[in-house]
C-alpha cells in the first residue's frame, strides 16, 4: 500500500524538530525522511522510517513508524492502514516518538567521572578570609555524599530576595529614624 503525499510533511516541524527529505523506494514499500533538530547549532540528524505493510520485512498489515536519533535510541510505532490515511493522524504520533525519544535521552543521559565537574574529593576555598571553606565529596560517579561548610549561613526572605539579616537591620535602623521623628516632635 502506496503513502499518499508523504512528500507533504517535509517542512512539518515539532519541538525544533523539523521533517526534510522525504523520500521512498522504487517499490513504494519503505519510506524515509531525515529530522533536523533545529535547536543545536551542529543540527544533529534522525531518521525517520516508514514501512508499509507489503515490505519484505512485514508480516502484518500494519505500518512500522521508526524513529531513530543520533545516539542511536530509537522508538517504534505501528498504525493501522485507516489511520495512515490521515496526516493528522500521522502527525500526532510523530509529536509522540519525539516526546518519547526526548524522555528516553533525558532519563538514559551517562553519568561518569569526566562528565561533571564535581568529581570525588573535590575542594574548593571560596575567598576563606570572607566566606569560610567550601568542601563537596562525591562518590566518584556525580553523586554528591557530603557539603561542609564552616561559612556563616544566610537566611534569605523570599518576598523580598534580601538576607534575613538584612530586613532585622532596616527594621532596627526604622525604628530608630521613627523614635528620633518622635522624640524630635516632642521637644518641638
Amino acid at each position: 500500500m502506496k503513502i499518499k503525499n508523504f512528500d507533504k510533511i517535509s517542512g512539518y516541524t515539532y519541538k525544533g524538530f523539523s521533517i526534510v527529505n522525504p523520500i521512498h523506494n522504487a517499490s513504494e514499500t519503505k519510506y524515509e525522511a531525515t529530522i533536523l533538530n533545529l535547536n543545536l547549532p551542529q543540527k544533529p540528524k534522525w531518521e525517520l522510517t516508514v514501512l508499509t505493510p507489503a515490505h519484505k520485512f512485514k508480516n502484518d498489515d500494519t505500518f512500522s513508524i521508526i524513529l531513530k536519533d543520533d545516539e542511536n535510541h530509537s522508538t517504534v510505532s505501528t498504525l493501522h492502514k485507516e489511520r495512515m490515511q490521515s496526516i493528522a493522524y500521522f502527525r500526532c504520533t510523530f509529536e509522540e516518538m519525539i516526546d518519547k525519544l526526548l524522555s528516553m535521552r533525558l532519563t538514559s543521559a551517562g553519568v561518569n567521572a569526566s562528565s561533571h565537574s564535581i568529581h570525588s574529593g573535590y575542594n574548593k576555598t571560596i575567598n576563606s578570609s570572607k566566606y569560610g571553606k567550601l568542601t563537596v565529596a562525591g562518590t566518584g560517579g556525580g553523586i554528591l555524599t557530603t557539603i561542609n561548610s564552616n561559612a556563616n549561613n544566610v537566611v534569605w526572605d523570599p518576598n523580598t530576595n534580601l538576607p534575613s539579616s538584612m530586613l532585622i537591620a532596616i527594621k532596627d535602623l526604622q525604628k530608630q529614624i521613627d523614635d528620633l521623628k518622635l522624640n524630635h516632635a516632642n521637644n518641638k
